[in-house]
């Protein structure tokens, strides 16, 4: 006769914080609106949730926290209106910025903190040729600096101005080169997503571990800690990140990424993955940071060794599906002979399997983070859902209009 499982303990969770969003259209003028909060959730063993809009009980014994210091909605707006100056195209923004205080318990005299302070710089500049490109900068910060000149707004202004008088890319199975940034968006939504245990505790999902997602010289890790788009210390359910998780060995599926009810399925151990984007909300596993090392070659020495293809250098709209990916090509260049054309193409979608990466040939010998941190999932969007890849030469992409 088996014996009861142990009841799991009870888990509370509470968070005071503020959110700043600033909208703004060219010819427009900016709307500010700072919102503070207060949230608490409590979760009994057996699963019953209560959430509500307010401060904890007394009896909580909670310990007390100021509310977080936000952005001066001055500063914001004046760093928002000199971006899209420098921008010539039309467009419309919007800046968020979150700063709050989570605190977490499963026993009475055992509180875990959590500071989230990130930022979301969103929206779409209309190109020359009619078409729109959506714009995404996320992360942890206030991101101003971002926002002002330098290498970062540069990007952009080439990426939206080149964009604008691309033509129509030709659908096909191509050889490529994705910059660090594409490059960033397909091993998130190809290896990052599938490494993921599912939303519910109560799916088991170890037989994805062995498949093969990339070539053999891949290593990938997923690093709360590494200091980029996401930090934390502790997860959502006060798990201690200690440090790096490696979830794909020599190109293969090795270990998925667990809240401490995903992993209690997978008769495992949680890998401090479980965040939620509100605090009322469910913590379901999800990525923090996820690395993939770099290789041996400047992005150059990839065109070279290319041939006749693309250059891909700019993607948006990822997303993954089962055990297929897709994204959006917003700027691509032809590539003769191993050398860059300028000849600038675009207005495609790469629609490829979920082990695209095994027809990765060489990897660029830096790594970038992409700009973009923004990820949704059942419905919950996090700003800091860090990619940091160098530049990728694939045999084939196979592009579709």
């Amino acid at each position: 006769m088996q014996s009861p499982q142990p009841a799991q303990p009870r888990r509370r969770s509470s968070e005071i914080g503020a959110l700043l969003t600033i909208d703004f259209v060219t010819h427009g003028l900016p709307r500010t609106r700072t919102v503070t909060f207060e949230a608490c959730r409590d979760e009994l063993p057996r699963g019953t949730v209560s959430s509500w809009t307010s401060s904890a009980p007394a009896n909580w014994q909670m310990p007390s926290v100021s509310p977080p210091s936000m952005t001066d909605s001055d500063q914001a707006t004046a760093a928002l209106l000199d971006f899209s100056a420098s921008i010539t195209a039309p467009l419309s923004l919007r800046y968020s910025r979150l700063v709050s205080c989570r605190q977490m318990t499963d026993a009475e005299d055992d509180w875990q903190s959590r500071a989230i302070d990130v930022h979301a710089l969103t929206g779409r500049i209309m190109l020359a040729n009619g078409r729109t490109m959506s714009l995404g900068w996320s992360g942890f910060g206030d991101g101003l600096a971002g926002m002002a000149e330098g290498p970062k707004r540069a990007r952009v202004e080439w990426v939206s101005r080149c964009a604008g008088t691309a033509a129509p890319v030709d659908a096909g199975d191509i050889p490529v080169v994705l910059a660090p940034q594409p490059a960033a968006v397909v091993a998130h939504e190809a290896i990052g997503h599938f490494s993921e245990a599912a939303a519910s505790a109560a799916i088991d999902l170890r037989h994805r571990l062995g498949c093969r997602l990339a070539a053999d010289d891949f290593d990938v890790f997923d690093d709360p800690t590494r200091g980029a788009a996401a930090r934390y210390g502790v997860d959502d359910e006060g798990t201690v990140a200690v440090g790096p998780t490696q979830i794909v060995d020599g190109g293969v599926l090795v270990q998925q990424l667990h809240g401490r009810g995903s992993a209690r399925t997978a008769q495992t151990l949680s890998t401090a993955n479980a965040r939620a984007a509100q605090i009322t909300q469910q913590p379901i596993p999800r990525l923090s940071n996820l690395v993939v090392p770099a290789g041996t070659r400047s992005q150059d020495e990839l065109v070279d060794c290319l041939g006749d293809g693309l250059l891909v250098h700019h993607l948006s709209h990822g997303f993954s599906r089962g055990l297929e990916i897709e994204a959006r090509i917003v700027l691509a260049e032809l590539v003769r002979s191993g050398r860059r054309t300028g000849i600038f193409v675009g207005d495609g979608r790469l629609t490829e399997r979920i082990d695209v990466l095994a027809r990765c040939i060489a990897r660029g010998d830096r790594i970038e983070l992409n700009p973009n941190a923004l990820c949704g999932k059942h419905g919950q969007i996090l700003y800091d859902v860090g990619t940091m890849a160098p530049a990728m030469l694939l045999s084939q992409l196979r592009i579709a209009r």
